[in-house]
């Protein structure tokens, strides 16, 4: 019988499957991602990277993956999936560590979370970051941002649940298009 820590540690496998230049080359794009995160918010002096929880993070992100694509038989994922399957993971394993309590505490204490916050809004505005909106559109894209920096911080969630976020947001576009 497997004991529970290898049943959730097993990552056997997956360099077979994905190959182990794609498992690293997604590590060291979360891993830049993350200090560009770090830098942009001046955290760099408070906060780094865990190695082994990023890695880990990736492992149980290509796990995932890897049974998505062989309970519905397909060979990849959509990118609203992507980012929906690192956002969870990077929340749960939280690679961002506080290593020197500062100034901006608050931002501390959340500092996963602005971080999954901060690349999910980006994949929502990317393509339209020169789109000026309504103010009453310009309100309401805020009130999103709000509740969903809200959300990621004090409600619980899974990969399906941000998925539905932003496929929801995704369906707003369309709907937002219609002539009035």
């Amino acid at each position: 019988m497997k004991n529970i820590e290898s049943v959730y540690l097993n990552y056997e496998g997956l360099l077979d499957e994905f190959g182990e230049e794609i498992i690293h080359s997604r590590f060291a794009f979360l891993y830049k991602e993350c200090m560009e995160f770090l830098k942009s918010v001046h955290l760099q002096d408070s906060v780094r990277v865990d190695e082994v929880i990023l890695m880990h993070m990736v492992l149980d992100y290509f796990t995932d993956v890897s049974r998505l694509k062989r309970f519905h038989h397909i060979h990849h994922i959509n990118e609203i999936k992507v980012i929906s399957y690192e956002s969870f993971w990077l929340l749960r394993r939280k690679p961002l560590q506080v290593v020197k309590q500062g100034q901006q505490d608050d931002v501390l204490a959340f500092v996963n979370e602005k971080f999954v916050f901060s690349r999910i809004a980006a994949f929502l505005v990317k393509n339209k970051k020169n789109l000026v909106l309504k103010d009453g559109d310009k309100k309401s894209f805020l009130n999103y941002l709000d509740t969903l920096y809200y959300f990621l911080k004090y409600r619980q969630y899974d990969p399906q649940v941000l998925e539905l976020m932003i496929l929801g947001f995704k369906a707003g576009e369309l709907w937002g298009r219609q002539e009035e």
